[in-house]
Order: structure tokens, then sequence, then C-alpha cells
């Protein structure tokens, strides 16, 4: 019996440490950190509320973002960071929301990428629209992690699949490139990126494999039906400006990465979505 009860008092001690260790992790790092953390590792959508005090307007926007999230298909998770807190320093410079007007609402997904950011006011509907596409969100992270993306949309019923791959294959390749660019494979019939493909004005019904080449901060350089070669994957890609020949205008002497694309008057159809102020 003594010995039943020093492994009960043993098992115990044990969580008790446990809790602890999670407790204190969440007080050096915040709880949005922890938040964030968490997230990640269940592979949950995380719904950010940064706010700096109690006012009328931080109280209203509360409330239109949590019914929001509660009403948000699948799973999510919320939290709310306060960005006068010392303690919440590692979510404020991860996101770079530092001295931005608050309310504020971010929209972070399974993978980390930014999916979505409001200043207030804001609306029910901005934050619901946040929710990405599978290929969207993977496209976004490469994009925000400065690199090119190129989107290879075919299955089964598209024509020339091997064709259009050969020129992708050909460019990732090349070391030159590799570590600046990802590579996505989209389904055209995959109801879960009609939103994408709407955004991108490629019709679902294709008949051939397109092949469409992405910049940051998003913005579409080409768009390519059929069959593919390095050469015109390059060319997509390439921003000739200051010498440059890598994927987003990089390159030269300090060798490849893509760079933010240059400014344009249209807006790039693959980004974060914004809005409020």
């Amino acid at each position: 019996m003594k010995k039943v009860l020093v492994g009960v008092l043993a098992v115990v001690v044990g969580l008790m440490f446990v809790a602890g260790a999670v407790w204190a992790k969440e007080q050096q790092s915040g709880k949005g950190m922890a938040a964030v953390e968490r997230a990640a590792k269940a592979q949950k959508y995380l719904f950010i509320f940064f706010y700096s005090d109690g006012a009328d307007q931080t109280a209203s926007m509360r409330t239109i973002f949590n019914k929001a999230v509660d009403n948000l298909p699948g799973k999510t998770m919320r939290v709310e960071v306060n960005v006068t807190d010392p303690g919440e320093a590692g979510i404020i410079d991860k996101y770079n929301v530092r001295g931005a007007p608050t309310p504020l609402a971010l929209a972070i997904a399974p993978n980390g990428a930014i999916t979505g950011g409001y200043a207030a006011p804001f609306t029910g509907e901005q934050i619901a629209s946040s929710m990405a596409t599978p290929c969207t969100q993977a496209s976004l992270k490469a994009l925000q992690g400065n690199k090119a993306v190129i989107l290879c949309i075919q299955n089964r019923n598209t024509k020339l699949n091997d064709g259009a791959m050969k020129g992708v294959q050909d460019f990732k390749a090349d070391p030159a490139y590799a570590a600046s660019t990802e590579i996505i494979t989209l389904d055209p019939s995959d109801p879960a990126e009609a939103k994408l493909l709407g955004t991108l004005a490629i019709d679902p019904k294709i008949d051939q494999a397109m092949t469409v080449c992405l910049v940051p901060p998003g913005q579409a350089s080409a768009k390519l039906t059929g069959a593919t070669t390095k050469e015109m994957i390059v060319n997509s890609l390439t921003v000739k400006s200051g010498g440059g020949c890598c994927p987003g205008g990089g390159g030269g002497a300090k060798g490849c990465g893509p760079t933010a694309a240059q400014p344009s008057a249209a807006k790039p159809p693959i980004t974060a979505k914004t809005g409020g102020k």
C-alpha cells in the first residue's frame, strides 16, 4: 500500500512539474506566443485580437471579433493580446504590430502564414474572409518568406501535364533557383480551391495544364498554358533590374533570392486580406 501511495505521489508531483513548466513558459514568452505555438501544433487557425485600452471601440470590436470567430467553420483558436504588456513583446515583434493602430485583428493559418489583417473598424465578414484555401495558405507562406511561387494547376483530366511540369522541374533542379522558389500543385477540380482559382481568373474546367508564376508580395507574373520550358519560367519570374537574374529580381554578386515585386497599380491577386483604417 505504501508503494502505491508513493507511486501516486510521484505522478502528482510530475504533473505539477509539467503544469508549472507550461505556466513558466507562458510567463516568459507571453500568452500570445504560447497561443501561436499551440495553434501550430494543433494545426488550427489562430485569430489574434490586439488591443491597448478599454475604450468603447475596443469593446465593440472585441464583440464583433469574438462573434465572427465563433461562427467560423473548422478548427480555430483565438487569443487577446494587450500591446502595452511588456510580456507580449514576442508576438508584437513577430507580427510587426508595434505602434500599429488598435484594436487590430490578425488571422494566422495553421502553417503560420498571415491570411488577414484588419485595423478597426472591421466587420465580421472581413474576419470570415481571412479563412484561406490550402493552396493560398501555402502560397502566402512562401511569398511572405520572400520566395517566388510556381502554381502547377493540373489533374488527371488535363492535357500536357508532363510537358507543363518539364520546365518547372528543370527550373527547380537548378541550384541557382531551388532555394528561392516554392512549387505548389493545385487540382482545379478541388472545390476547396475554387476561391483561389476565381481570384486568379482561371476556369476550374480547364482542359490543359496551367502554370502560374507568382512573385512577392503576390503578383502573378505569368499564366502559362500547356508545356513549359525552364527558360519560360525564368523569364516569367525575372525582373531585369540591377543585373538581377533570379525570381523576383534578386541575384547578381549577392546570389539568388527574390525581392519584393515592383510597385503596381493593380492589387496582387495572392495577398493577405486587409482592411479597416
